[in-house]
């Protein structure tokens, strides 16, 4: 049962038709509902909330909804109001009826909000952060892709008295997303993990992203504390942005000047050894993770660590065992017959910047069993009119490495499909579908297969190809 849609409310029907500034004659008990903006998942006495969104439409989910069991549901249709026969109480904007609600439940929290933003790393810095926090105390986090508007509010109905933290991540769009969810929060303390390319397109430069990023702090009181990227171009932007509302600034990266540094990274047998600096005192630990740029979103989560006075060496241990990797950098192995095989699914998204970062990886990833790394690649998106240069820079980047395979999914990269060095075996798709099967990647013992792209463009369906092929094989 997915319950990310789900709110519990104690309340009856006066306090509900009063939260949400409307007149009812529906008659609920003063009990503990359950309210849902998902039909799928609605139980018996839940209510539901029939929202309108981009390509769905509660409304049409209606008779789904009762079907399930629903007491009453939330609506902003008259006619439908006036022609059913269900228990309705109608709305002007069901939305804002939720965010009413929302409202309600949130006002009486007591959480340290904790707000995390960022090109790349957001989710994998939130559930580091959560899985480091439950650990001492009650933690909600907000679900994965609940960063918008709708998942905002969403969260803030589910938080709980019993919570001493809540954590959001914040997603953008488009211009000033960022800063209305920020004021949606009221963060105590604040995250930005990058500034890079996602959004590009939309945003027309890193300068906007930068600017659209620093928003975060928009929602902050005074007293708060901001955790800023040290090697980022946009740093001192950032930096007089946070001073200028006299926040506490805690600086994270390679550079010397970070409060909480990356300090030495070495691999050692298929491992990586990383020493890192807080606030001058010296961590050491030894991490089976080989993509970098993840073991990047450490910093942040020392950093709110080390704010709340927890075992820094504790929590190394406890984000390193932490599994929060879906479709990022998530490894399979498989022993076969014809030898060992190892399976990297990295399709959860792809930015120039975690895809760059990702490539490195791989060409620097250490194995005794690995003889041979084959990449499946798919177009970068969003880019607008830097398309051409953010992939073009990715095959140049690609041909500096020892990646033996490559494979392009995708219009952008089969466009630059003859810029791939002669030196590598290579092949290019439109989409998925034009992947016949398995075989045409002439699979071998000792093979390391990375798979990364757009959302979009469904290498994630191949992942799990891959998976039931090598499972049978």
């Amino acid at each position: 049962m997915n319950d990310n849609y789900r709110i519990n409310c104690s309340i009856d029907s006066l306090k509900l038709i009063n939260i949400i500034n409307q007149k009812s004659d529906i008659c609920l008990n003063d009990k503990e509902y359950i309210m849902s903006t998902d039909s799928r998942f609605i139980q018996k006495n839940d209510i539901f909330i029939a929202l309108k969104g981009r390509y769905s439409d509660g409304h049409n989910f209606l008779s789904q909804a009762f079907n399930n069991g629903a007491s009453v549901a939330i609506i902003s249709e008259k006619k439908i109001f006036e022609e059913s026969n269900f228990p309705l109480i109608l709305v002007q904007d069901t939305f804002v009826a939720l965010s009413k609600i929302s409202e309600y439940n949130f006002k009486d929290i007591k959480s340290l909000k904790i707000a995390i933003t960022g090109s790349v790393g957001k989710t994998t810095t939130k559930d580091y952060l959560k899985n480091v926090l439950s650990y001492y105390e009650p933690t909600f986090a907000a679900p994965e892709s609940f960063n918008n508007e709708l998942g905002i509010a969403l969260s803030k109905a589910k938080i709980s008295k019993l919570d001493k933290y809540a954590i959001f991540e914040v997603g953008m769009n488009m211009k000033n997303e960022i800063s209305n969810l920020s004021k949606l929060i009221n963060p105590d303390i604040a995250i930005i993990t990058n500034i890079g390319e996602a959004h590009i397109g939309n945003l027309g430069s890193k300068k906007n992203i930068a600017i659209e990023k620093s928003n975060i702090i928009d929602g902050m009181s005074n007293n708060g504390i901001v955790l800023l990227p040290r090697d980022s171009d946009y740093f001192e932007f950032l930096q007089k942005k946070a001073l200028a509302k006299n926040l506490r600034l805690i600086t994270f990266g390679y550079s010397n000047k970070s409060d909480i540094q990356i300090s030495k990274i070495t691999r050692d047998k298929g491992r990586v050894f990383v020493e890192f600096r807080v606030f001058g005192k010296v961590f050491e630990a030894y991490s089976n993770m080989q993509n970098i740029s993840i073991i990047n979103n450490y910093l942040p989560v020392l950093g709110i660590a080390h704010i709340l006075n927890y075992d820094l060496n504790e929590v190394l241990k406890n984000i390193i065992k932490s599994n929060v990797h879906k479709s990022r950098w998530q490894e399979f192995d498989f022993e076969l017959d014809k030898g060992h095989v190892k399976l990297i699914d990295d399709t959860y998204n792809a930015s120039p910047t975690s895809m760059f970062e990702a490539i490195r990886s791989v060409d620097e990833y250490e194995a005794d069993q690995i003889f041979r790394k084959i990449i499946i690649i798919g177009d970068m998106l969003e880019l607008g009119d830097f398309n051409e240069k953010y992939h073009s820079d990715l095959v140049n980047l690609i041909n500096k490495t020892n990646i033996d395979h490559v494979y392009f999914c995708g219009d952008y990269l089969s466009s630059l499909f003859g810029m791939v060095s002669s030196k590598k075996k290579k092949k290019h798709f439109r989409s998925v579908k034009n992947i016949q099967s398995i075989d045409e990647f002439e699979l071998a013992g000792g093979d390391l297969i990375f798979i990364k792209g757009g959302n979009k463009i469904g290498l994630n369906n191949l992942v799990q190809e891959f998976i039931n092929y090598l499972a049978l094989t």
